[in-house]
């Protein structure tokens, strides 16, 4: 997925401030950390002060290309999505679809020795800072396992927001496959611990309420969550509003919008047209807006 655009720029993590980077147009940055690469879609706009990030979930490892070959990493959702909008715009992949052929959802966790969620924050930071937005204008969007994402960066960028669709908040609350495949990974990073010990060491990068404890703070979260989608109520959406109701740092910063979807699979996200139309008020009503 590396010719989505016509270019590409390689930054270390400390070019990009003072990075003269191009506007009204669409790049691609590839940024090395310690040998970890960590892949962006960019386009910035010339004359809006509001970013929209969006993160990716779960891919497919079979997927292939209309000329029939396998599409590899890095994987991107929604990435096209900046020709909606006037406002800058960030798509980024997950570091870990890099390690092996069988991961399908990494939530950013990251292995021993990065915590690639935070590694995003500090680049998704200094790219707002190069383009003087501030956080109260940076708005986190994304769906399911992205969905996760974008609650961890909402809660390391402070002030920031976040609107998400069908969201995970724990990785053990998720199907059972995706958390083996994860654990397969992490075990041999953590040299052969066990699942329980791993968790116990890195428990913030795979439950939100230890990310908001580690943080001492819970970001503004606005959910839309599918009724007909029984897994979301009852593996994510009940045990999470049970849990930040005892959170010290809960100040009625949730939002719950329950819609109704009837379809085949009702954990995907919302139909673009809908997600676009709630994306477009939101940022009317929660960001900067210039008139």
């Amino acid at each position: 997925m590396n010719n989505l655009v016509k270019n590409t720029l390689n930054l270390g993590l400390d070019e990009i401030e003072n990075f003269n980077f191009p506007v009204d147009e669409p790049f691609m940055l590839k940024i090395n950390n310690d040998g970890v690469i960590y892949d962006f879609i960019i386009r910035f706009s010339s004359g809006n002060k509001n970013l929209i990030c969006c993160a990716s979930g779960a891919h497919a490892r079979n997927q292939k290309t209309s000329k029939g070959e396998l599409i590899k990493p890095p994987y991107f959702d929604r990435w096209s999505w900046y020709k909606y909008f006037d406002e800058s715009f960030i798509a980024f992949s997950d570091p870990i679809f890099y390690y092996n052929d069988e991961i399908t959802l990494g939530w950013c966790v990251g292995d021993k020795n990065q915590w690639y969620l935070e590694v995003i924050s500090q680049i998704i930071s200094k790219l707002a800072k190069n383009q003087k937005i501030i956080n109260d204008n940076i708005l986190f969007f994304s769906s399911s396992g992205g969905g996760f994402v974008s609650v961890g960066l909402a809660t390391l960028l402070r002030n920031s927001k976040c609107l998400i669709n069908n969201s995970q908040f724990s990785v053990f609350n998720y199907y059972k496959k995706h958390r083996d495949n994860l654990f397969k990974i992490l075990k041999k990073e953590f040299n052969g611990l066990s699942e329980s010990e791993i968790s116990n060491i890195i428990s913030y990068r795979l439950d939100l309420i230890e990310l908001f404890k580690r943080e001492k703070y819970m970001p503004d979260i606005t959910y839309y969550v599918n009724v007909c989608s029984e897994a979301d109520i009852d593996n994510h959406c009940i045990p999470f509003v049970n849990e930040i109701l005892e959170l010290q740092y809960f100040k009625n910063n949730l939002t719950v919008c329950f819609y109704h979807e009837d379809k085949d699979k009702p954990h995907n996200a919302l139909e673009t047209t809908k997600t676009l139309r709630i994306l477009k008020n939101f940022i009317k009503s929660e960001l900067y807006n210039v008139e």
